[in-house]
């Protein structure tokens, strides 16, 4: 029962979609030393900055955090122009579109993380290429459980302009009512991102049958990553290189701790924010595996995949990147390795 009771909350807030009024959480701070303000929407990457507090390069620096989920874009973007955040997890078109519109905004890392066509189980076809997959799935309406211009929309849209294929998006309202139009037969498959791919598909009823980041590296073998979401600094500290590095440093150490050792990475969260104890409980593996299907982008190999996003992005729609692709100093991604 609770699990059915936390589902629509856990699946719209990975969506980036209203669910309930923004949480915080705030590490002790030393007397006079501001804690820096992270924000994420619930995705497993959240999970650095939820625990950036505790991180070794914040305990070398002497920083401390205080951790907001945003709930939706619209919120994010008030964050922002609050001054109420200091660095976010976003999707690359709304860091994009946010520098064109004169916010202090550098991208300091990226990630390519699953985004999954999710159906009945009888369309999964094993051996078959991702290319093969991706065009007989879009044969009929693909259910998006978000607003047009997200960017998993963005993203399946691209692919399919790649591919010549005539793609037919169904817009609902949220990733249930996408389940339950898939169960009355009113859909072929669904776009989710993770974890709602994964809790989805928890019981058998539905399966992952496609990860688009399979079809990108086909469609895109020279730029294989589908960098999709980045993390950011707004505001003051989009101006503080010690900042920007910290960061960066952090969300990297974060990542790896996430890879090297997600249980106890999951335990500590669910003490915290209760959404995570369905992962534990639902996702197979406990969520170890969700947890370290995310790769990290950072240096010359991040600036390329995501400059080729926004690229790509530019052509399809120019206003999804704010009409113009970003300056020179949108970028500070560190260096390879």
């Amino acid at each position: 029962m609770k699990f059915m009771m936390l589902l629509p909350a856990l699946l719209l807030l990975a969506l980036g979609c209203p669910a309930h009024a923004a949480s915080s959480v705030e590490e002790a701070a030393p007397a006079g030393l501001a804690p820096l303000r992270l924000a994420a929407p619930f995705v497993p990457q959240a999970l650095p900055l939820l625990h950036a507090g505790e991180s070794e390069a914040f305990r070398k620096a002497g920083a401390t955090a205080a951790f907001t989920f945003w709930r939706s874009p619209e919120q994010l973007r008030a964050l922002v122009a609050n001054g109420q955040a200091d660095a976010a997890v976003t999707a690359l078109p709304t860091a994009a579109v946010l520098a064109r519109r004169g916010v202090p905004c550098r991208v300091l890392a990226a990630y390519a993380a699953p985004l999954w066509l999710v159906g009945p189980t009888h369309l999964a076809h094993d051996g078959e290429p991702p290319a093969d997959t991706f065009r007989r799935l879009l044969e009929n309406a693909v259910l998006l459980p978000f607003g047009p211009g997200n960017m998993p929309e963005l993203a399946l849209r691209m692919l399919a302009a790649q591919a010549g294929i005539d793609c037919t998006p169904r817009h609902c309202g949220s990733a249930m009512e996408a389940l339950n139009l898939l169960r009355l037969g009113q859909g072929s498959v669904a776009l989710l991102p993770e974890p709602s791919a994964s809790i989805a598909t928890a019981d058998g009823e539905f399966a992952q049958l496609l990860d688009l980041r399979d079809v990108w590296a086909t469609a895109f073998p020279e730029h294989p990553d589908m960098a999709a979401a980045c993390l950011v600094a707004v505001g003051p500290a989009a101006h503080d290189p010690s900042l920007r590095a910290l960061l960066r440093q952090s969300f990297a150490q974060g990542m790896r701790q996430m890879a090297d050792a997600p249980e106890s990475v999951l335990a500590a969260a669910a003490e915290r924010h209760m959404e995570f104890n369905v992962i534990r409980e639902r996702v197979p593996d406990g969520g170890a595996a969700l947890l370290r299907s995310a790769s990290l982008l950072t240096g010359e190999r991040g600036k390329k995949a995501v400059l080729f996003v926004l690229q790509q992005l530019h052509e399809l729609s120019p206003s999804s990147v704010g009409g113009a692709l970003p300056a020179d100093d949108f970028w500070d991604m560190g260096h390879d390795g």
